[in-house]
């Protein structure tokens, strides 16, 4: 009972952690859009575009664009696309300038969970000059219970998961024992599991309640349980613990046979599937199987690792009440096997999450910018205190007590429970992981770039502060701080300021705002002023309750600040593509290569002692191939795709004049019309645009013609198998290589 309020108090400390993290929903889940995060557009487009980060349950999902009074300007019904389920669009009404909302509430067919957002853009005036107006504020609070409560029922659900694959895998485990107190294992076991599906079947409740309260309230339940996928999931898993329940009930009076307890690993496997189903692994629009079998395996080591444990400190505890159970060398047996488990269990759990991580945090913004990498961080921490927990446990105080060392033996009892305790925080840590945006969906592909300014001017007596921020093309805040010589409040405050703008080319028109006082001495204004990168001028017009007006007037460069959205629509990514840009096919192969050899290594004597000569041989000759293919994969299979082509085009002159035109067409807007990597895009990418002078004269035809084809993960660069023709594509190649690659400029 100690140990049960000790864990309720804990799990209530972690929820009152959480009341005050922000929701979940502020975090921007969109991947990108069409109009783009604060573009700036010349003409209305006829629709809005929106790809998410996962797959939309189209029921609840929708699109609407507001002007600046909040009125909506879409017509129809919000439209999904058959080839790619992250997809969302709404046609639009003809815009006028202005600048408008676009809002949208999207309901996720991975974990059901309900996320709501918006952005901004703005259609110019006929000259050029940013509109008028501000985008209109929306509430973006999620409905339904609040986050910590949802942590706080999926650290329950996951440690019930936990308790149940453990403990089940403790019992089959220490079934080959020569012990005659199966009886006592199979006695605590089966309470355990009773009460792990008693937590799963409430936990599961708890989240189909929680979603239909996020859709709109109780009535929306039998719509969460019957017309979407997470009620598909919820109804799998219930099915699995029913029925394992039944199963428990029938033999609770009497041994469970083999058949029963192999069942039962059954329905355990399928309970661990359909929590990974709903990871944010499974929920990758690329490489969702991999992340979702990722997810399973790092949750089923986990499994093992801490249900075995908390099992085998229940056992230990019943055996020594038991008035026959003073066996120290079945103790010891059955925490040598457990050792062994656990052992095998922590390499797999650190080659899974090492994936994990890399999946989720695409890059190091990732750790310090979001709530989940806050969260991320905390568990790291937990871990190594559980590692060096665990480490104290199997490498001095289990060996030593095994010896018959009194005072290690005293110390192994307690620190095995606070080696389960760290972990059942780790577990709760993980829990608020889950209920968070990961890195890779609240840091989308458009990136918002810090071009921000301050700048300050002298005039008379007056000194003018101006900051603009994030001086982008789009939506902006402009400050105006205005004091004295000494940074005091002026004597002859200034009653009024208005903003004028000015572009660098005569032909787009100025336009003027006044700005709101905020408080004595400063001014502030929001919008959409700055429509076009380049030069712009703002000219700072304070008007004076005595006295002269003065104009004080700075220069701001001007950037594009969001990647330019591709003007074509991709097709969803498969679901067996690479899940992570840190490393290839061949890094991940090598990482579980490297693991199961070395699990194979580790363990050839137990596996010999258990199974005879031949199986401990066939671990030698495994674990060998297993490292060996690991340092193959790592060294010798580094081909880069295409290099094996050969250019079936010609290079004539016509060819390279058919690849001119192309590259003016579709490439020099990034890479630049000299190849440089300069050209007007290239700062709104991810990452600068190769230089082709540097590039092109190392890499084969066949190397050129293979990034063309299938673009490079990572980067700004697509895919242009579906826009170009293959002959258009060897026509490039030939363009690239005359125009770029000097030793061979002057070949036929």
């Amino acid at each position: 009972m100690r140990r049960i309020a000790l864990l309720a108090i804990l799990l209530a400390a972690c929820a009152a952690l959480l009341q005050d993290a922000p929701r979940a929903s502020a975090h921007a889940l969109l991947a990108r859009a069409d109009p783009p995060i604060n573009a700036a557009l010349r003409e209305s487009p006829a629709a809005v575009t929106l790809f998410m980060t996962e797959p939309l349950q189209r029921e609840y999902s929708s699109v609407q664009v507001l002007d600046s009074n909040g009125q909506r300007r879409d017509i129809g019904e919000t439209e999904f696309a058959e080839a790619d389920a992250t997809r969302m669009r709404v046609n639009v009404l003809r815009l006028t300038p202005g600048v408008y909302t676009v809002v949208w509430r999207t309901l996720s067919q991975v974990d059901g969970h309900t996320w709501n957002g918006s952005y901004v853009f703005s259609v110019l005036n006929p000259d050029g000059s940013a509109p008028s107006g501000a985008g209109v504020v929306v509430d973006l609070d999620r409905p339904g219970p609040p986050l910590a409560a949802d942590t706080v029922v999926k650290a329950v659900g996951l440690t019930a998961l936990v308790l149940f694959v453990g403990a089940l895998a403790f019992w089959l485990a220490a079934g080959g024992l020569p012990t005659p107190r199966a009886g006592l294992i199979e006695s605590t076991v089966k309470p355990a599991l009773a009460i792990a599906i008693a937590l799963g079947l409430l936990a599961g409740g708890y989240e189909a309640v929680s979603a239909a309260l996020q859709l709109g309230g109780w009535g929306l339940l039998d719509e969460v349980l019957f017309d979407t996928r997470i009620g598909l999931r919820l109804h799998t898993r219930w099915f699995a613990l029913i029925a394992a329940a039944l199963l428990l009930a029938w033999f609770a009076r009497r041994p469970t046979p083999e058949w029963a307890r192999r069942s039962l690993a059954v329905f355990a496997l399928v309970w661990l599937a359909s929590t990974a189903a709903v990871s944010h692994g499974a929920a990758l629009a690329a490489g969702g199987v991999w992340g979702a079998l990722f997810d399973a395996l790092h949750l089923a080591a986990a499994a093992v690792w801490m249900g075995m444990l908390a099992a085998l400190i229940l056992v230990l505890w019943r055996g020594r009440a038991a008035a026959d159970s003073h066996d120290s060398q079945w103790r010891a047996a059955l925490v040598q096997r457990f050792s062994l488990f656990a052992a095998a269990a922590v390499p797999i759990l650190l080659a899974a999450g090492l994936l994990n991580a890399l999946i989720q945090v695409p890059d190091a913004r990732g750790l310090v910018e979001t709530d989940w990498g806050a969260a991320f961080i905390a568990k790291l921490v937990a871990l190594l205190l559980l590692f060096a927990a665990a480490g104290l446990n199997a490498v001095v105080l289990r060996p030593r007590a095994a010896g018959g060392g009194l005072r290690a033996e005293r110390w192994f009892g307690p620190m095995m429970r606070i080696e389960l305790a760290l972990g059942v925080v780790v577990l709760i840590i993980t829990a608020a992981l889950t209920q968070l945006p990961s890195p890779a969906s609240a840091l989308p592909d458009t990136e918002q770039r810090d071009n921000t300014i301050s700048r300050t001017v002298a005039r008379a007596d007056v000194l003018a502060q101006l900051t603009i921020s994030p001086n982008l093309v789009g939506f902006n805040r402009w400050e105006l701080r205005v004091t004295d010589a000494d940074g005091q409040p002026l004597a002859n405050p200034v009653e009024a300021v208005r903003l004028r703008f000015r572009y660098d080319d005569p032909s787009v028109g100025p336009v003027v705002v006044p700005t709101v006082a905020e408080q004595d001495g400063v001014f502030s204004l929001e919008g959409a002023y700055f429509g076009l990168p380049g030069r712009w001028t703002v000219e700072a017009e304070l008007r004076r309750a005595d006295g002269d007006d003065l104009i004080a007037a700075i220069e701001s460069d001007v950037v594009s600040g969001y990647q330019t959205v591709l003007p074509w629509e991709t097709g969803a990514p498969g679901a067996l593509a690479l899940p992570l840009t840190q490393m290839d096919w061949n890094g991940v192969g090598a990482l579980w290569a490297f693991v199961i050899g070395g699990l194979l290594l580790a363990n050839r004597g137990q596996l010999r002692g258990r199974f005879g000569l031949r199986a401990g041989d066939a671990s030698f000759v495994g674990g060998a191939l297993g490292i060996i293919a690991a340092v193959v994969l790592l060294t010798g299979l580094h081909v880069d795709p295409g290099r094996t082509l050969q250019n079936p085009v010609e290079r004539t002159p016509e060819s390279v004049e058919r690849g001119a035109v192309l590259f003016a067409a579709n490439c020099a807007s990034c890479h630049g019309e000299t190849g440089a990597g300069d050209g007007p895009l290239a700062d709104t990418l991810p990452a600068p645009p190769a230089n082709f002078t540097v590039h092109v004269p190392f890499h084969p035809d066949g190397v050129l013609f293979a990034w063309i084809t299938e673009g490079i993960r990572g980067t700004g660069m697509p895919a242009w198998r579906d826009q170009l023709s293959e002959q258009e594509r060897w026509d490039l190649v030939n363009f690239l290589r005359d125009r770029f690659d000097p030793l061979s400029a002057s070949a036929p």
